[in-house]
């Protein structure tokens, strides 16, 4: 969403003298309280901030804020000191990651949040001097906070304007972006860039602009499969324009093996998004190094809601027949005390179940191989790990994280002249033994949705010159 120029509220004073590097007239709030003490006294007609979010902060914005489990849970956030910003200056970590660096950068998130609602800041500043690194994970649920917060502040200031004239400061600005792949990132698909404040253009840069999708009608869901077949081919017909920049295009079988990957992402973020909202955004870098010239995908979809775990453990009308299995499964791991607190707990367990051939939290549909069949694609584009060392996938949701490396491969497994494909992440294809903890683990970080990210490297076996 752009912002619009008109009928806005009263824009910042910025001062020359600080380096600015993007920056957002739009008022930011001071104080945020779920009601007003009894040493506040707010006049007749003004809200206050609690009063503001609750009735005008979007399904996503209130969700992070709002679920118990949240890092975000901005009643935590108020009572924890380590969450304060320093006067509304943020500094951004070294590793700004949720997978590489998760404890440093969900506290910096906080900071952003407690810098918005929680203090009183006349300005909010993200500082990057230190950072050198941001993945493309990170980058999206922070720009995603500060979109939703932006529908929020318009929503409010057109329905209350005295109140938010009165509760919320003046700006908030990006600053010290010295690295120039980080200047790549933020002002292609970053946050200036999905703000409607700025956006740049790089040699080696070819952006995919922030999709945000709702279905939350009726109708929404009746098209929902039109729906990801037309996301899906503007996603692959991005990846081929971005080739033929590079005199380059995709070979008919990577072709396919990319759609598959793409529209089974979607439709995994559709199935188990409990508030019917999905969020993807990615960019693609043309690298030339080394005598080498290859294209790199970096591509996240992520949505707010129930977990994977908890779409199956909670919603009622899961099929049965699955969610019986998972519990057979549970009790095995318990009845051999193979469940380890904070290391392999039954959520991770479940997780990896809903993964395997078969699996569908939709109840009268069957998925086949669908979920199957997108790892194998995904694999197919990678190759070998003596070919692409850097290609990898990262499904994060609740406090379960699962990476795709090629390391481990899909299996295949008879049962009553039945065959399965499965992916267990161990030596012994059987989904009752430990799937290797690196690569299926719990984490301390509760993401409440499901992000999945994926880094695709795009060389001499996936493409062709253009002749």
């Amino acid at each position: 969403m752009k912002f619009q120029k008109k009928n806005r509220p009263r824009r910042a004073k910025f001062l020359k003298k600080y380096p600015f590097e993007f920056r957002k007239s739009l008022p930011i709030p001071k104080v945020f309280k779920s009601r007003p003490s009894s040493s506040v006294h707010y006049p007749s007609g003004i809200l206050s901030k609690g009063e503001l979010l609750n009735r005008y902060a979007p399904n996503n914005l209130s969700y992070m804020l709002n679920t118990p489990m949240s890092p975000f849970n901005l009643k935590d956030i108020r009572k924890d000191s380590a969450s304060r910003s320093t006067n509304g200056i943020v500094t951004i970590p070294e590793v700004f990651s949720i997978h590489d660096n998760p404890d440093e950068s969900i506290i910096t998130l906080r900071k952003i949040i407690s810098a918005l609602l929680v203090e009183t800041n006349r300005h909010v500043y993200f500082d990057y001097c230190r950072c050198h690194e941001i993945d493309i994970a990170t980058q999206a649920i922070m720009d995603i906070l500060l979109k939703e917060y932006d529908t929020f502040m318009t929503k409010a200031h057109k329905l209350q304007r005295r109140s938010v004239e009165r509760e919320f400061a003046e700006g908030i600005t990006g600053r010290n972006i010295n690295d120039d792949n980080l200047r790549k990132m933020i002002f292609s698909i970053g946050s200036p860039a999905v703000l409607g404040i700025t956006q740049r253009d790089f040699p080696d840069i070819i952006r995919n602009s922030m999709c945000s999708r709702s279905m939350l009608t009726e109708n929404d869901r009746k098209n929902l499969s039109a729906m990801k077949e037309l996301d899906t081919t503007d996603m692959v017909d991005y990846v081929v324009k971005c080739l033929a920049k590079m005199n380059k295009r995709l070979t008919p079988k990577k072709r396919n093996d990319l759609c598959t990957v793409f529209g089974e992402i979607l439709i995994n973020a559709e199935e188990h998004s409990s508030l019917k909202h999905r969020f993807s955004v990615g960019y693609f870098q043309d690298v030339n190094e080394n005598g080498k010239h290859y294209g790199m995908l970096k591509l996240v979809i992520l949505n707010y809601g129930a977990t994977i775990y908890e779409t199956f453990k909670k919603n009622d009308s899961c099929p049965q027949e699955i969610v019986s299995k998972m519990k057979a499964l549970s009790e095995s791991y318990t009845h051999r005390n193979l469940f380890t607190k904070k290391v392999f707990e039954e959520e991770t367990l479940w997780t990896l179940y809903a993964l395997q051939q078969g699996v569908t939290s939709v109840p009268g549909k069957r998925r086949g191989s669908g979920t199957i069949q997108f790892i194998r694609s995904f694999f197919n584009i990678k190759g070998n790990n003596h070919s692409d060392n850097v290609s990898r996938m990262i499904i994060h949701s609740g406090n379960t994280q699962i990476l795709f490396d090629g390391t481990y491969s899909i299996t295949e497994k008879v049962d009553d002249n039945n065959r399965f494909h499965m992916m267990t992440f161990n030596e012994s294809g059987n989904i009752e033994e430990l799937p290797d903890k690196k690569y299926v683990r719990t984490t301390n970080t509760y993401f409440p949705g499901t992000i999945i990210t994926a880094n695709i490297l795009l060389n001499d076996d996936d493409v062709k010159e253009i002749s």
